[in-house]
């Protein structure tokens, strides 16, 4: 009985999600590589979290969404599309994100999009695009995808 209680478990650990990936390591600063499309470009918009009228604190799911004057990664598929990059407040990078303003120029850098799947048709839907950017007023960096949910997702 205590064996097949010790097999249960270890089956119900295996179905359990991995830990959270570590935060990439990138290399700071601009990128000027041949293995990696980027591109200078400008915030076209910043959406940081703000607190609600009345509340001293920011909802625990709210999100940070910065758009870019770039269709990286999306274009030509996606002809009006523009890259972006979401984050939930307190995700590695949001700090940086709160911070920008329409306007900064930024590098952008494609990082991949994903893989075709039987519930992921990446022409046909635009999420799950990864970038890095470089913001070059506040000289850091972070990275994120496209959408809160991932190609073929909810």
């Amino acid at each position: 009985m205590r064996f097949a209680a010790a097999v249960s478990l270890i089956i119900l650990a295996g179905m359990l999600p991995a830990a959270a990936d570590p935060e990439p390591d990138y290399l700071p600063g601009p990128w000027h590589y041949h293995a990696i499309t980027c591109v200078d470009t400008t915030v076209v918009s910043a959406s940081p979290a703000v607190a609600a009228p009345g509340k001293a604190t920011i909802a625990p799911n709210a999100t940070n969404l910065v758009t870019f004057d770039t269709g990286l990664g999306i274009v030509p598929l996606f002809p009006s599309g523009k890259a972006s990059v979401i984050r939930y407040v307190g995700d590695a990078g949001s700090d940086i994100m709160s911070a920008e303003r329409a306007g900064d120029r930024v590098q952008v850098c494609y990082l991949g999009g994903p893989a075709p799947t039987q519930s992921c048709n990446p022409d046909k839907d635009e999420r799950g695009r990864s970038y890095r950017v470089y913001d070059y007023r506040q000289q850091k960096q972070y990275w994120g995808y496209n959408a809160l949910h991932l190609c073929g997702g909810a």
